[in-house]
């Protein structure tokens, strides 16, 4: 299970997601990138954080 807890953490999950971005979901890969979504999604509403939309972009 993946946590983030402190913004060090939160961008690193962040690389690791657009590392991991068009992974097949039944793969190992996928599964980890369903895993940081979630982990950062759960932080940005815990701590407030704006979503930075030029890593999306």
């Amino acid at each position: 299970m993946t946590i983030v807890r402190t913004p060090t953490e939160y961008h690193a999950a962040l690389r690791e997601i657009e590392y991991l971005w068009g992974s097949e979901p039944d793969t190992e890969e996928g599964k980890r990138l369903k895993e940081y979504l979630a982990a950062v999604d759960h932080y940005e509403r815990i701590s407030k954080v704006t979503p930075d939309v030029r890593a999306i972009a």
